[in-house]
Order: C-alpha cells, then structure tokens, then sequence
C-alpha cells in the first residue's frame, strides 16, 4: 500500500503544487525551506518544478492567452478583456460530460473562496442556453458561463478534451501549467484557495493577529478517482513519502510541518473503486425505453453481459449490430446482455430503434451507475456470472467487448 501511494503521489505532486508553491516552494528544497511559509507572504509566483515525467502540453506558463469574446447566458457578449485586473480559472467545459458533472459540486463548493482570492471561475461550455442553465442551476454553479456553440474554441483548448483549464493573471497570461482531466482542474482550483488561506494565514502569524474571517486554513479534501487514491492521505504525509523516496533528509520540525499541511488540504477517493474480477457487481433497478423497470437482480441465475454505451459514442455504434447478433445466437443458453444508457432518452431511444435492439436498453442518470462500476468510459462491458459476481475484469472497445461475450457464452455452453 505505501508503495502504491509513493508512486501516486510523485504525479499528483506535478499538480498540487503548480498552485501551493507559497507553500512548498523554496529553488526546489521543499521541506528544508518550509520556514519561509511563517515568515513571510510572498504573491503568487509561477514554479517550475523538477518532476519524473514531462508536464502536460499547453502554453508556458507566462504566455498570452489569446483574445476570445462569446456569448453568456443571458445573450452579452463577453471577452477575455473584460476580466482584466482579475486572475481568471478558465474551464473548457462541457455538462455532459461525465468527468465535468463529477467535479462540478466541487467547484460551486470552492466559488466562494475563489471570489476572495480575486479569481473568476469562467466555463467556456459547449451546449444550448437552456442545457447549461439546468446544469448550473443544478450543481449551484453561479460563474460565468460563455457558450461557444458553433465557433471554434481558443486554440489552447483546440482538440482538447474536457475538463482542462488554464489559470490566468490580472494581465491574461498564464499564471500555471495546463491542467489536463478532472483531478487537475479541480487540484489547480483548489490549490488557489489553499494558496490564498497559507498566505493569509502566514500574515497573521507574522502579525501575531487572527486570520481574517473565512481565511483560516481548514482542511480540504480534493476528490480523485478511487483507484488512484484508496483512503484519504493528507497533503503533508505525501510530501514526507515522495521527499523521503528521493533522498531527501527530514529535517528538524518535519513532523510538525507535515501536520500543518495535513490540516490543510488532502486527498481522497471520489469515485468507486475499480471493479475487478472476482467484485460483487453493483446492483441497479432502471426503467427501460418503454418505461419498465430492470433490476440486475433478477438476472441472478444467468450470466449478464452488461453494456455501458452513450448514443454520441462512435464505437458503440460500430458495435452495436455485433451485440444484436451475439443476443440472436446466445440468448437461449443461458448469457443475457442489457445496456445501460446516459443522456437523452429519444436520442437513445432512436439508437435503439436503428439498430433494433432485441434486448433491454435502460438509461442511468448522468452517469451514476457508470460511478458505481468505476468507469465513465463508452463502450465499456462486465461481465456478470451467475451469483452476481464479476467473472472477468472490464472490457473497453469493441473487440475486448466481443472477446469477453465469447468468453460468456463459451463457458455457459461448458456447463
């Protein structure tokens, strides 16, 4: 287990510290250097930090964000300019997007402690007014929202993905590495809040005053997937470990410092962990397109090829009729397949219908049952033995997918 962590946590370092470097940061000495964090309170700064793999591609940190100017929710037109003399966390961003609903409670809950620092959350998303009015409203979301609709994105965010963002200064440079997935754009948004608070707090002590109000350096907890992190670790403990596996001394008040950063900011699971072979599969009762309940349940007693597909997914149609003939060769021999749907229930509803789906179709919320089975991924199968065990470790892609319901249906004809 503490093997496992090491080795996590040099990557997760990378980003944490892009933001914390007023308080590790000291020419690459962290722990022999954390006395300046009581001594003095310097503004943020861009780091550089050595690591063992090369930082995401993107934009130097330093370099001009280019010129954009979108619509907001309520049809004004907004531009970078507009934001000037304020730092803006600039989110390519998308409410469909499974891993942008996973972070989203926990960048509304981090708004507040954003405002203070002088950092604007702004969401370049994709979408229709009324698609992202639901999902701010929903997730409590109250920032900038800028539609980009049929234009092209700013060129950083060109053939990205979401979520990934850049944190700019007053000027619209950048004032951080790219953060590229969930976890790094939800470290980077937290570690300017954790920034903001240490600065804050190495003030009063300077001062010898109490922190403002809503500054004191509290703990905070940065949800990562599940297996990644398999229990909570605070940021201090993670210092301690990689510092120690380079060689690098403890020095004297090590453990103190550590319990100082440990009460600020640590890391936990927020996604199910990683289903493998062997796991009970979670259960789940869904309506299907006809509006009748499916529960896996009541599937014990046969093996289950359970299908996870989302109707703008391209693959799962190039699968899509191999799963209608693996159903029309091997529903009576014992192996059934139902496929859990997101999104939009006509849209699947059509997908169904063009494909001609002899085989139960039911639509997840979001993405809650793909949480649960630890994978947002499309097309991705499990497949479920008989007592509701999973008989094999997930299948992602078309022909992993179709090797693994060979498997299913060669061991049921064995029996």
């Amino acid at each position: 287990m503490i093997i496992s962590i090491l080795l996590l946590l040099v990557l997760l370092l990378v980003t944490t510290w892009v933001g914390l470097y007023a308080l590790v940061k000291q020419q690459g000495r962290i722990l022999l250097r954390l006395d300046e964090l009581e001594q003095t309170a310097k503004g943020p700064e861009p780091v550089t930090e050595k690591a063992t793999e090369p930082e995401p591609e993107g934009l130097e940190a330093g370099s001009e964000f280019p010129q954009f100017e979108f619509s907001n929710l309520s049809g004004d037109t907004v531009s970078r300019a507009d934001f000037h003399g304020k730092r803006v966390l600039l989110v390519h961003w998308n409410f469909q997007c499974g891993f942008c609903d996973l972070i989203a409670p926990e960048l509304a809950a981090l708004l507040p402690s954003l405002e203070q620092a002088n950092v604007a959350l702004v969401l370049l998303a994709y979408g229709d007014v009324p698609a992202n009015q639901k999902g701010a409203a929903e997730h409590k979301l109250n920032c900038p929202i800028l539609l980009m609709n049929d234009a092209p994105p700013p060129e950083p965010f060109a053939r990205r993905g979401t979520p990934v963002a850049y944190l700019l200064d007053e000027q619209g440079r950048t004032d951080a590495p790219f953060a590229s997935g969930a976890d790094q754009v939800l470290s980077l948004a937290q570690a300017i809040v954790d920034e903001h608070a240490a600065r804050s707090q190495s003030e009063a002590l300077q001062s010898k005053a109490p922190a403002p109000a809503g500054q004191k350096a509290t703990r905070h907890r940065v949800k990562l997937p599940g297996f990644l992190v398999r229990r909570e670790v605070g940021l201090g403990d993670v210092v301690k470990g990689v510092t120690s596996s380079i060689g690098i001394k403890p020095c004297v008040g090590c453990e103190r410092r550590a319990a100082v950063l440990n009460r600020w900011l640590s890391f936990s699971g927020g996604m199910a962990e990683e289903l493998k072979a062997g796991m009970n599969a979670p259960l789940f009762e869904l309506p299907d397109l006809t509006g009748r309940m499916v529960s896996l349940k009541s599937y014990r007693g046969r093996r289950v090829l359970l299908v996870f597909t989302d109707p703008q997914c391209g693959p799962c149609d190039e699968l899509a009729p191999h799963l209608v003939q693996l159903h029309q060769q091997h529903a009576n021999n014992g192996l059934s397949l139902i496929m859990v749907g997101r999104g939009d229930a006509d849209e699947n509803r059509r997908k169904a219908e063009q494909h001609r789906f002899p085989f139960p179709m039911v639509i997840q919320s979001k993405w809650k049952v793909s949480q649960q089975y630890g994978t947002f991924a499309t097309p991705v199968a499990f497949l479920v033995g008989e007592d509701g065990v999973l008989a094999q470790d997930a299948a992602v892609g078309t022909d992993p997918i179709l090797t693994l319901a060979h498997l299913g249906h060669t061991e049921g004809g064995a029996k």
